[in-house]
């Protein structure tokens, strides 16, 4: 097949063999592509539902199974609703969608190239070289890795050699027609990689007019105003989904972000990792750095910069990225200001493949010097790699197949100059090493002999019978009972605090948990104005951390519980176990799935105090007042009155009068693991060097005392070992006396293992009847320094009596320079019949890294009393806290009565629907239309026909004043921007076809 006349048919063949070897593992693995944390938790759930919305003819307005409810277009418009290729799954059969989301997969990697190829034959270079950058760009190590992780990312890869063709395509003095629709197709595709495009875009403008501005035929300011025309008919086109989004966007949880997680250069131990980055695939690397080059790219790259003034723009371009990969403030501005993420590097792709068909061009005229300097430069890699992983190749094996590819690739590239090859025998030697490198590449990732990333995917058809199966067909009672109610999971019904899933969404039950990159902004606000502790920006609410008035508030009204949680679970107050007819417990059988589940059948728990989506409230609260409360007493205002922004007339204010009871308690540090003593190190060594009596592994023989083992002996080490045992001697005192009026400091022993403390309640009655919290304010963690690293591994080895040696001193330096503590760490708290906790995510966490000084923590109701509430932590060498604070909150009759008034004030006859929600409102005075309908403009309210405003009710939902009188509420919603969107395409549209019909000067 002749390359030249058949370039896109040359490149599908090429494209097929290779899909083919690489995903063809799957076969063989048994694995679909969708991962188990975001494909199985976002992804795969989105594209159900997406589904369900195209076949229904409705992807705009109100959605009530996303969460507490939310708007369509700005939730899904960062995953589907700009993708073309997302809507081919309507072709497929609901049965099959698994194997939709995998073969689209494959589409938007196809794409990928075809975008490619078409800029690169617009630049002129030869078809050979064509087809090389065109399977390097399609096959880099960030496509591969996608691919099975996030696949929308795959747009940006189509998407930028486009932009990047309309603008070469304005260059060449020909239309810019083609700028404006790609423009277009960036703008809807999704906003964050829109902003990221441009960027590119502007910078590859710049660059290349650069470098051909003495062949540019069209004058310089009518070649700006094509540019900036096309960009600006490309933005009115897309105004249908972009001003939706973009607004979205701005009210979202996410405008809160810290700059860079406050990093001022990467850990030591990110540029450590750098040089390693660059070739292999499947190490765990930080900040989203995926290059996975093959061999070829990293020697063009190479070439053009030894030939720096004859490339000299493409060379700035590289330096550009080279130097932006070493900055976090750079990645920062490239991710709108936000996190350090690297998923910008995409960009360079463009720039690897323009360099590969650059080299690729020059193959029969390469110099003896272009040869010494790719040999250097291959072995300085190799040197570099060598030296920053501590002077030792402690690579993975698959690494080293990366690297002899790389010197192969070499090989053959001077055995084509020595033995005079022809170009046509020289790029089929590279084209066979060219595609070994990527299927060993793809291996990195795919299989499970090379990379971790295999592991962490779905079974084939898991995905399918997991959504199906999440809740054991438990969803079917509650989508049979009347009126609108909402639900949650129980605390641990799949063994997390903190289930990150989608799949409620899909199933019917109005799961108040949610999980998107873009979260309605107000729902955040809520969720910290009372304290959740399991607030996340994309994860607002998840599961109400099983409060209980926090979970009628949002009109909860079903719990699903695992069967083995009865009576051993704590659940919130007044929820009451589902029955039969007969009087038996409603059960439903575990339906098992392959890796997932529970291993055991659900129960529902139902609750008559939820209340409704919509009542009236007599009372307004003070708003001064409410500030100054914590989160428990700010969930219980909320039940004694509205709290609105402003004063509403003909309502009294009421001043709310707290009921929670502050518990007295003592600490008690448990030092039963703590080797205080030279007794605790023998009796250490004696049980195989634990002092946890749970984990004890020892052997009957090895704990006679007749028969001790020699290591027992302390003579040889005994004034070092009594120092260390000294040290946590003193520490434990030193903390000891910090706790003496409560939880002040948390601490490890010289081991780095952190002490457990014990909380003991000195009137346990007053726990009982109640729900308990605790409060800690003021949270300071201190990492574990490499100090605190290295010296926790000497001591450990002394307290084992083993020796440490030079080799294990260097191996020990280079682990803790190379796992440098990020401030991630969690805390576990253990009362009666209930576990809790809370995660401190690290700043290396590029979705959800926000620090915590304040966390309310929910120990859950109980009738009995509370004794000792059992506290640990792990991942950082101490807490210290200003403030920790029992608090119990009294829940009986009172409160239910509480919650059943504001039943009683529900609306009447109130019918939900995506759009619209009605009810006839009855009050004998001024009321506030309250709701758990998270806050939107997009919402109006017409009482009796007549519009009226709403407004920010209880932080973050949908109110307003309703005057004395029945009437007739009807709440409708559109979502923000649509219109104006809409205005702006058909203007965009009617400047296309106006420029089309008229002279041909565009």
């Amino acid at each position: 097949m002749k390359i030249g006349k058949h370039p896109y048919r040359a490149y599908t063949v090429c494209f097929a063999g290779l899909v083919l070897v690489l995903y063809g593992i799957f076969m063989l693995t048994g694995k679909s592509f969708i991962w188990q944390g975001d494909g199985l938790a976002q992804h795969y759930p989105i594209l159900v539902k997406f589904y369900e919305w195209l076949h229904q003819g409705s992807l705009t307005g109100w959605d009530w199974s996303l969460g507490l409810g939310a708007d369509r277009v700005t939730t899904f418009s960062y995953y589907v609703l700009g993708d073309p290729f997302a809507y081919l799954i309507w072709f497929f059969p609901k049965a099959h969608l698994e194997m939709g989301y995998n073969l689209l997969v494959l589409v938007r990697l196809y794409f990928s190239g075809l975008a490619l190829m078409l800029f690169a034959r617009q630049r002129h270079f030869k078809p050979g070289s064509q087809l090389f950058g065109t399977l390097a760009y399609t096959f880099t190590g960030f496509s591969l890795y996608v691919s099975i992780r996030h696949p929308f990312f795959l747009l940006p890869m189509i998407l930028f050699p486009l932009l990047a063709y309309g603008i070469d395509h304005i260059y060449r003095g020909k239309s810019w027609l083609p700028l404006a629709g790609f423009t277009a197709l960036a703008l809807v595709g999704n906003f964050y990689f829109a902003y990221i495009l441009a960027i590119g875009s502007l910078v590859y403008a710049v660059l290349r007019y650069l470098a051909v501005r003495k062949t540019v035929v069209v004058p310089f300011r009518p070649l700006l105003g094509r540019l900036f025309g096309a960009g600006v008919v490309g933005f009115l086109l897309a105004g249908v989904l972009f001003i939706p989004s973009v607004w979205g966007v701005l009210q979202s949880t996410r405008a809160t972000g810290h700059f860079a997680n406050g990093y001022l250069l990467y850990p030591f131990s990110y540029y450590l990792r750098l040089s390693n980055a660059v070739l292999t695939t499947g190490n765990p690397m930080s900040f989203w750095v995926n290059l996975g080059l093959t061999g070829l790219t990293f020697l063009s790259v190479v070439y053009t910069l030894r030939h720096f003034r004859q490339y000299r723009w493409l060379n700035i371009g590289v330096l550009l990225l080279i130097g932006g990969t070493l900055l976090p403030a750079v990645a920062a501005v490239m991710n709108g200001g936000t996190t350090p993420s690297q998923r910008w590097l995409l960009l360079g792709n463009l720039a690897f493949s323009l360099a590969v068909m650059t080299f690729v061009d020059h193959l029969t005229d390469l110099t003896h010097r272009d040869l010494v300097t790719l040999l250097w430069a291959s072995l300085g890699l190799l040197g570099a790699v060598w030296v920053l992983n501590g002077f030792i190749y402690q690579n993975r094996p698959h690494d080293f197949v990366l690297y002899g590819l790389l010197l192969l690739t070499l090989l053959l590239i001077l055995a084509a100059r020595v033995a005079h090859w022809s170009r046509r025998q020289t790029l089929l030697g590279l084209l066979g090493l060219l595609s070994l490198n990527i299927v060993a590449n793809g291996y990195g990732y795919f299989s499970p002999n090379a990379g971790g990333a295999s592991q962490q995917l779905t079974p084939r058809g898991v995905a399918t019978k997991f959504q199906q199966t999440y809740y054991d067909g438990a969803q079917k009672y509650v989508r049979r009972q009347p009126g609108f109610s909402r639900s949650v999971l129980s605390n641990q019904y799949y063994y997390s605090n903190e289930a990150k899933t989608n799949l409620g969404m899909n199933l019917g039950t109005h799961d108040i948990m949610s999980y998107f990159s873009i979260e309605n902004g107000a729902v955040g606000d809520f969720s910290q104005a009372v304290g959740n502790s399991q607030f996340k920006m994309n994860k607002p609410i998840n599961q109400a951390d099983s409060r209980t008035t926090l979970s009628n508030l949002l009109g909860v009204r079903y719990l699903f519980a695992r069967t083995n949680q009865r009576g051993k679970q704590a659940l919130p107050y007044g929820y009451r176990v589902v029955k039969r007819r007969n009087g038996n417990v409603l059960t439903y059988r575990d339906q098992p799935v392959h890796s997932f589940g529970n291993n055991y059948g659900t129960i529902l728990y139902q609750s008559k105090n939820a209340l409704p989506l919509a009542y009236l409230q007599t009372k307004t609260l003070d708003s001064r007042q409410f500030a100054r409360l914590d989160g428990t007493d700010k969930e219980q205002a909320l039940t004694t009155g509205a709290l609105v922004a402003d004063k509403v007339s003909g309502l009294p204010v009421t001043q709310y009068r707290s009921a929670n009871r502050q518990i007295k308690y003592t600490v008690k540090q448990d030092p039963t693991t703590v080797i205080d003593s030279l007794a605790k190190v023998k009796l250490y060594r004696r049980q195989g060097n634990q002092l946890d009596s749970e984990l004890v592994t020892t052997t009957a023989t090895s704990l006679r005392q007749k028969n001790q083992d020699r290591s027992v002996n302390l003579r040889s080490d005994r004034p070092r070992l009594k120092r260390l045992a000294n040290q946590n001697r003193r520490a434990l005192a030193t903390n000891r006396q910090a706790n003496r009026d409560g939880l002040a400091a948390m601490i490890s022993d010289n081991q780095n293992q952190p002490v457990t403390y014990r909380l003991q309640t000195q009137q346990p009655q007053r726990t009982a009847k109640t729900e308990l919290y605790l409060e800690l304010s003021g949270i300071n963690a201190q990492r574990l320094s490499m100090q605190d690293k290295y010296r926790g591994q000497a001591a450990t080895n002394a307290y084992r009596n083993r020796a440490f040696t030079g080799i294990q001193r260097l191996n020990t330096l280079r682990r803790v320079l190379w796992n440098q503590s990020d401030g991630a760490y969690t805390v576990n708290v253990t009362s009666f019949q209930n576990f809790t906790g809370y995660s401190q995510l690290g700043q290396t966490n590029l979705s959800d890294y926000q620090p915590k000084h304040r966390v309310l923590l929910n120990l859950g109701y109980s009738k009995q009393p509370r004794k000792t509430i059992k506290v640990t932590f792990r991942g950082v060498k101490g807490l210290t806290f200003k403030s920790a604070r029992l608090i119990a909150v009294p829940l009986g009759k009172a409160y239910t009565h509480r919650m059943q008034q504001l039943k009683h004030q529900k609306l009447r006859g109130l019918r939900v629907h995506n759009n619209r929600v009605t009810g006839t409102a009855t009050a004998q005075q001024a009321t506030v239309l309250t709701t758990s309908i998270p806050y939107s403009p997009g919402w109006h309210l017409t009482v009796d026909g007549q519009s009226v405003a709403t407004q920010v009710v209880n932080v973050g939902f949908v109110g307003a004043r309703l005057p004395t009188g029945t009437h007739t509420v009807k709440l409708t919603y559109r979502t923000p921007g649509l219109r104006a969107g809409l205005t702006l395409s058909v203007i965009g549209g009617l400047v296309i076809v106006g420029t089309l019909l008229g002279p041909r000067r565009w």
